[in-house]
């Protein structure tokens, strides 16, 4: 067997096996000449670390900035306000007055006053 290309996951040769450009994570692709299965055999994960999202969640609860969150993390500002998007949609519907009170001033939710 050939050690230095990898297994094709569709039709298991090992042989004519070409490298077929990277993933946006950095990971080196694959194609397969017998089928023309493209793969990636050992990707790496895409993303930043759930630590990081939730180092960016509490600082902007704090009060500080997208771009100065950004800054800090060394992440883009556009992820970080995705992750506050994301927090902000996942949130149940009925809280308690004093979280609504806090989600309404950091501007995560809007209330409409016929509501409440």
């Amino acid at each position: 067997m050939n050690d230095h290309h990898p297994i094709c996951p569709a039709c298991h040769n090992h042989s004519r096996q070409i490298k077929d450009g990277s993933t946006p994570a950095g990971s080196q692709r694959y194609r397969c000449k017998w089928c023309s299965c493209r793969y990636t055999p050992a990707p790496k994960s895409r993303g930043y670390d759930d630590d990081i999202r939730l180092q960016a969640l509490t600082l902007f609860l704090e009060g500080v900035s997208l771009r100065m969150i950004s800054r800090i993390l060394a992440v883009n500002h556009q992820s970080v306000a995705n992750w506050v998007n994301e927090f902000a949609g996942n949130m149940p519907e009925e809280l308690p007055d004093s979280v609504l009170e806090t989600a309404v001033l950091d501007g995560l939710i809007t209330i409409n006053p016929r509501q409440r």
